[in-house]
């Protein structure tokens, strides 16, 4: 898949990302008979340069943490809370969008971080985690279900989760319902999206 490399600023290093090349991916996609499978992980979304951002302004969420993150895209979060957590594991649940993670592990020469493909709806029991994170992942209300009692699981295992999410009036339903887990509430700005990244802990 044609790729480009982009360098995503912090304060104390950069992040070089792979990014599938958005003109060959819509050329692609639109060659299909079926369209209604476009690849929404191939695009680094604001919603994770926020949560990565938040990362960065935050670390002592991540530091020493063993560090997972779902439906993760490009992974831009997961690389950045790999230079304070004591391990992370990246997933999600397309297999392209996971070779493109473990491509950024490499490009980062990052040593404690692991992607492969993990189903939000099945976590492996055998995984071992501290902190869950999530951006962007509210956009579809018949995942809401779903979504929700993960969050409930998480909570009742003493988990903590950051969200992060753009004010889409579609999910706000969903954040209604998690806001009794809500311990920090942070708006946002990317790209003129107000984002806000959401701190859950029972």
């Amino acid at each position: 898949m044609k790729k480009q490399k982009e360098i995503i600023p912090f304060i104390d290093q950069e992040i070089s990302l792979w990014i599938p090349d958005q003109s060959a991916l819509q050329i692609a996609h639109e060659s299909k008979e079926e369209k209604n499978d476009f690849p929404f992980w191939a695009k680094l979304w604001p919603s994770a340069t926020i949560l990565a951002e938040f990362i960065q302004d935050y670390p002592l969420w991540v530091t020493q943490k063993k560090v997972l993150e779902l439906a993760a895209g490009l992974g831009l979060p997961s690389l950045y809370a790999s230079y304070f957590a004591s391990s992370v594991f990246c997933s999600d649940n397309n297999i392209n969008a996971v070779a493109f993670i473990k491509e950024n592990i490499a490009l980062n020469a990052i040593h404690n971080m692991e992607a492969g493909v993990i189903d939000w709806c099945h976590l492996p029991d055998e995984l071992e985690w501290d902190v869950l994170l999530m951006s962007d992942v509210n956009y579809d209300p018949n995942s809401f279900e779903n979504l929700l009692q993960l969050i409930q699981r998480c909570m009742a295992n003493g988990k903590t989760i950051i969200l992060s999410t753009p004010q889409r009036l579609a999910g706000k339903a969903f954040i209604t319902a998690i806001l009794p887990y809500c311990i920090m509430n942070e708006e946002r700005m990317q790209d003129g999206v107000a984002i806000n990244v959401l701190v859950l802990n029972n």
